[in-house]
């Protein structure tokens, strides 16, 4: 199966480098504002909008008048800036006609846009501790043999953050594809005390970055404010402010990246659920904590890893009671609130741990899928009528057994019949 692949890394630039750098995100933001409001033009004139590619063809003959800086700098800076321009642009429309809020996009200004540029990949050869780019040269790299060598380099793109270089290389490459049977099923409840808890009982200590360094960025805060505003001081003050974010930022992304990674490379099968992250955040209470764990960024790390290292996602529907049923009898505890970290059952008087008691659940619950796909979504019938079997084997099943795992047992052993349970027939 043949991919594409992003390897980021710092770059160390001197002065001159990181000079000509600014000078070529400069030249993209250019670019980018004259295509934009070449199309404004041309749609308030009632014109049909032309494509990307056309409007390439008259930035080149302007090239040898208005735009004969550009010569200084790649070619593919301009073919990507109009190219990334014409995408926003025709979302603007998408959005308009499927009913969406839409938003035209704006101009890039110098004070408010990142620096970043790309550039195509045909002469941009990696080597082990450095990188050749068009016209500025050899580039060193801090981190040494990172980016493969050898290998085809479709784009580059070099970006500017907290004053330090990153560089983002696309690489084409062959990967063999894996594929993994259903054979440890696991259960993933994700929250705020602990970050993730699997229904094995494995607990993921949530860092909780921002507490950690909540003087300092208070320290931080306060310095920026009593600070002239657009003074040198002031920016430099508000850099300091920005570096430190970086950093935990770039914690919390290696604290994902690292359980992410031990769960795709050693489960078959991974469970969560689909949470409402944007409701989640109107609780003002709650909101800070829930952006520090980065929920939906776990989420999208186990969507493009399970496919790369050869085990299954599924995901549960989000109306699905994962903490308010009992993982031993089925029981919907409607009455459980945050506070209670204990989930006890009224019925069958079972105890057990709120997360690990919603990750068993999602566990079993998985098991009535009828197939395991990644990022596959079950969805709210299932959901209902696998709650509903749960209560009515619960109803009359003893304390020791669990009824969910008991009808899988028994449809999985291959009889085929009928099944009673309690008042309901399901027939197999």
């Amino acid at each position: 199966m043949l991919i594409n692949k992003a390897y980021k890394t710092e770059l160390q630039v001197n002065n001159k480098q990181a000079s000509y750098f600014t000078e070529c995100a400069g030249a993209m933001r250019k670019i980018y504002n004259w295509g934009l409001s070449y199309w404004i033009e041309e749609h308030n004139a009632g014109k049909k909008r032309s494509s990307w590619r056309n409007v390439i063809r008259e930035l080149t003959k302007l090239k040898h008048s208005e735009f004969i800086w550009l010569y200084k700098y790649p070619q593919s800076i301009a073919y990507y800036a109009l190219k990334n321009c014409d995408k926003g642009y025709q979302k603007f429309f998408r959005d308009i006609e499927n009913g969406k809020k839409a938003s035209i996009p704006k101009f890039k200004s110098k004070k408010h846009s990142n620096a970043k540029f790309t550039i195509n990949g045909e002469k941009v050869k990696v080597e082990e501790a450095e990188i050749q780019l068009p016209i500025v040269g050899s580039v060193r790299l801090k981190e040494h043999g990172y980016i493969p060598v050898n290998k085809k380099i479709v784009s580059v793109t070099i970006f500017e953050k907290c004053k330090r270089w990153y560089i983002c290389v696309n690489i084409e490459e062959e990967v063999e594809e894996k594929n993994a049977f259903p054979e440890h099923v696991i259960g993933v409840d994700l929250g705020i005390k602990h970050l993730a808890v699997t229904s094995d009982g494995v607990c993921y200590e949530n860092p909780k970055l921002l507490d950690k360094y909540k003087k300092k960025l208070k320290l931080l805060d306060r310095r920026v404010s009593r600070k002239v505003e657009g003074s040198k001081n002031r920016e430099k003050a508000k850099l300091e402010k920005a570096k430190l974010h970086a950093k935990i930022a770039r914690m919390r992304k290696y604290n994902l990246n690292k359980i992410t990674t031990e769960l795709a490379k050693t489960k078959s099968v991974i469970v969560i659920e689909d949470l409402a992250v944007s409701e989640m955040y109107k609780n003002h209470y709650l909101a800070k904590a829930i952006g520090d764990t980065s929920f939906a960024e776990f989420r999208r790390m186990l969507e493009y890893k399970c496919p790369k290292y050869g085990s299954k996602l599924v995901v549960v529907d989000r109306f699905f009671p994962s903490s308010k049923t009992c993982s031993n009898c089925g029981v919907i505890k409607d009455d459980l609130t945050l506070k209670d970290r204990t989930f006890k059952c009224s019925d069958c008087g079972f105890e057990i741990d709120r997360d690990l008691n919603a990750a068993l659940n999602l566990k079993a619950r998985a098991k009535y899928a009828q197939s395991y796909a990644c990022g596959e979504d079950i969805s709210p019938a299932e959901d209902l009528q696998a709650t509903s079997l749960k209560q009515e084997a619960g109803s009359n099943a003893t304390k020791s057994v669990n009824p969910a795992y008991l009808l899988w047992e028994i449809l999985e052993s291959g009889e085929t019949g009928w099944i009673h349970i309690t008042d309901l027939i399901y027939f197999c």
